[in-house]
């Protein structure tokens, strides 16, 4: 993807680079100071003067908003071509405590985050702390209650459902279930994207395989149990897989989200021919969303409250169709007749809106003690 010139997607960025992009102190100007208590835009001026307030900062920053990530990349690449704001996106790491630590290891620092993208037991457990913003954007009306936190410091942007991706030219049958994964001729094959204690992707991989082992929302314990026995048999492999494990066959069979393995399979077959299957386990799986919000401390509060309608607007969450995944106001979008159709024609699933089980609040919570405690052990 051609890159726009003011995108700097590092994988690492240093906080001088950082406190450059903020050159002029200009994030810690009253106009743009007036804008961190505004919890919606109309609260802070309208549009227009959030706009202005956002490109006098001049600068956005994040952290693990990887390109092939729900399409972050043409995301950000859109937002810094329209609004000419510079993105700096750390992307030397992405799990949800990562993003967490670095909201609170950079308090008060020009490098700190502007927004953060993580599982909902994070950003519920952060604005609990204190660490979120309250801000609403103009379309908050298109978004049923049950996609926004408690404390509207968070709301659901983007999902999916659990799935397996089987490399079929490195695999001769692939599995169709959580329980075939279990058998000899997959010795070695099988492996997940994140550690499950500190990523909302293998949090949520372990509540399908629960759903697939006899467990359920509210009972989680098998999936660990099934994770634990995959690795005494020799077919779990400790590597996390990513797109490039898949490329090389260092990981021939990955569970993970179906709208993150459709762009691997597409640059599977270019690089080598070979054909990822995508496939809906048989025996059970799940369906999440994930939680965008705001740092209450962002080093830049107007563009982060910029990106932020941006991100729920029209354009935004068709541009997140691009990658795959389901914007929350799918539903509504395709009622306006607003949503891209193309987009959604291609999405990985047999129906473009989510249908697989979704964990509550409250049961991700009782999980992710569950997880934390017995995680470990399954592992040794």
């Amino acid at each position: 993807m051609k890159k726009h010139p003011a995108i700097i997607l590092a994988a690492t960025l240093s906080a001088g680079a950082l406190a450059l992009s903020a050159c002029g102190g200009s994030a810690q100007a009253e106009d743009s100071e007036s804008w961190r208590e505004a919890t919606s835009a109309a609260d802070g001026g309208g549009m227009d003067a959030l706009i202005e307030a956002a490109q006098a900062e001049g600068a956005f920053n994040a952290m693990g908003l990887y390109d092939d990530w729900a399409n972050y990349g043409g995301l950000l690449e859109a937002f810094s071509e329209k609004y000419d704001i510079e993105i700096n996106n750390d992307t030397s790491t992405g799990s949800s405590q990562d993003l967490i630590n670095a909201v609170v290891n950079r308090k008060g620092q020009d490098d700190s985050l502007d927004y953060l993208d993580t599982g909902m037991t994070f950003a519920q457990d952060a604005g609990a702390d204190g660490l979120l913003a309250v801000y609403q954007p103009e379309t908050i009306g298109d978004i049923d209650e049950q996609y926004i936190g408690e404390n509207g410091t968070w709301i659901n942007h983007l999902g999916g459902t659990m799935a397996i991706g089987c490399d079929s030219g490195r695999v001769e049958t692939c599995p169709t279930s959580f329980q075939d994964l279990l058998k000899p001729e997959y010795k070695g094959k099988v492996a997940i994207p994140s550690n499950p204690t500190t990523g909302e992707t293998g949090f949520m991989i372990v509540h399908a395989a629960a759903l697939a082992n006899g467990g359920s929302l509210d009972d989680i314990t098998p999936g660990v149990d099934f994770f634990s026995e995959l690795k005494d048999t020799g077919n779990y492999l400790p590597v996390e897989a990513s797109a490039g494990t898949i490329e090389t066959g260092e990981t021939p069979i990955v569970i993970n989200w179906d709208y993150l393995l459709k762009p691997i399979a597409d640059d599977l077959k270019d690089a080598n021919g070979n054909e990822l299957k995508i496939i809906e386990p048989a025996d059970g799986t799940v369906s999440s969303f994930y939680a965008a919000s705001i740092n209450a401390d962002a080093p830049h509060p107007a563009t982060a409250r910029l990106f932020y309608e941006f991100l729920f607007s029209d354009e935004g969450q068709n541009l997140l169709l691009e990658g795959y995944v389901t914007p929350v106001r799918l539903s509504s979008m395709l009622e306006d007749g607003t949503a891209d159709q193309e987009a959604v024609d291609a999405l990985p699933g047999e129906n473009p809106e989510i249908t697989a089980p979704m964990p509550t609040l409250d049961q991700r919570t009782a999980n992710q003690e569950v997880i934390e405690a017995e995680w470990p052990k399954a592992m040794q």
